[in-house]
């Protein structure tokens, strides 16, 4: 029976090793957050992956509000990679220190909370996909002109892939570039818009 038991937690340990081994640590530096015009995609678009989330209203609302302009991101967490491309983080929103009162009152009726020294947020565990994107398609830098940068300037943002096949066995984005009308998602075709966030914190 012991040696059953002893048998049993070395192969535990020896898949626990064999998982943290397969895991890739690369970096994406990120200039753009996009959200869809239908206000149910939340996007970041890399030179070679494209990450579509699920956005949850509240999220959705705040940025068609009054203060989105005055909105820092904050990624809490690196960003994980699972199997076939599902890929999930925690991202915080929050009021920064030039909101105003009312800023801070239509912040908390979208359900954003607030901290004992008055930081106004709202964090999510974010839910989605990760693509590669299509050969043809422009990052959106290359794209500037079309869909103007979001953000203050790059920040890096780190992604831990557990995934493990190869880049050939992974789905192209559905994320297209169509001249004139900017990044759409086919199928249907939903323009992407840069979210107006002033930036990240690290």
């Amino acid at each position: 029976m012991r040696r059953l038991v002893t048998t049993l937690l070395l192969s535990a340990l020896a898949l626990m090793v064999a998982g943290c081994a397969s895991t890739k640590v690369y970096t994406e530096d990120v200039s753009t957050l996009m959200v869809s015009s239908d206000g149910k995609t939340f996007a970041v678009l890399g030179p070679r992956y494209h990450y579509l989330f699920d956005m949850p209203p509240a999220m959705a609302q705040s940025m068609a509000s009054g203060f989105r302009t005055r909105l820092t991101a904050v990624v809490l967490r690196d960003f994980h990679v699972g199997a076939d491309g599902l890929t999930w983080g925690l991202v915080r929103l929050q009021l920064m220190d030039n909101a105003s009162p009312s800023d801070r009152k239509e912040a908390l009726a979208m359900h954003f909370n607030t901290t004992k020294d008055g930081l106004v947020y709202y964090t999510h565990h974010l839910k989605g996909k990760r693509y590669l994107a299509r050969p043809d398609t422009p990052s959106a830098a290359q794209a500037a002109g079309v869909a103007a940068t979001s953000l203050d300037q790059s920040y890096r943002v780190t992604v831990q892939d557990s995934q493990g096949s190869a880049d050939m066995m992974k789905l192209l984005s559905p994320v297209t570039f169509l001249a004139g009308t900017g990044f759409v998602i086919a199928n249907p075709g939903v323009v992407l818009f840069a979210l107006p966030v002033a930036g990240l914190e690290p």
